[in-house]
């Protein structure tokens, strides 16, 4: 599909959530809206991973023929990383609501996820090779950082059972 069109991006960024969600799922027994939350998080975190790559190697994946977005639509190869990191942002506000993570987790993940950010909006600015690394690079630490303090901070099944039963 790299060969064809830019949608290998998406592609592949749907097929890399699936397997945490898939996870999830074996774990609980349901595909609920914590997977979701999980699958989503996923899926953000790829576009700025890999639009921040594909960056350094567009000249490679130009002579190799490939349909990248780095090579044949930058400014949407920088926007659409800069627009995910910030959803990162997002998807952590929503774990509490969701009632998969206490209030903690927005508040502890919001310096990381504001450093991808500002790497992000770095990226999007400047569009270099520098920007893109050091984009790059963070989210490397950043995944499995956000999904420690995701766990650190998960609620306890003991938890979602007094919510569920004050509702009720």
């Amino acid at each position: 599909m790299k060969r064809m069109s830019i949608v290998n991006t998406w592609v592949g960024a749907v097929v890399g959530a699936i397997p945490p969600i898939m996870g999830w799922t074996a774990a609980t027994g349901s595909l609920d809206a914590g997977a979701l939350l999980l699958g989503g998080i996923l899926y953000s975190w790829q576009f700025p991973h890999f639009n921040a790559l594909s960056w350094g190697l567009r000249e490679d994946y130009s002579r190799g023929g490939y349909c990248m977005m780095s090579v044949t639509h930058p400014a949407m190869c920088r926007r659409v990383a800069l627009r995910h990191c910030l959803a990162l942002i997002g998807l952590s506000t929503l774990a509490p609501i969701l009632n998969v993570t206490t209030w903690n987790f927005p508040l502890i993940s919001l310096p990381i996820n504001l450093y991808i950010s500002y790497l992000g909006f770095r990226f999007y600015r400047d569009a270099d090779r520098s920007s893109s690394r050091k984009l790059f690079f963070c989210s490397l630490w950043h995944l499995p950082m956000l999904l420690l303090l995701m766990l650190t901070c998960k609620k306890s099944l003991l938890e979602k059972e007094d919510k569920s039963e004050l509702l009720s």
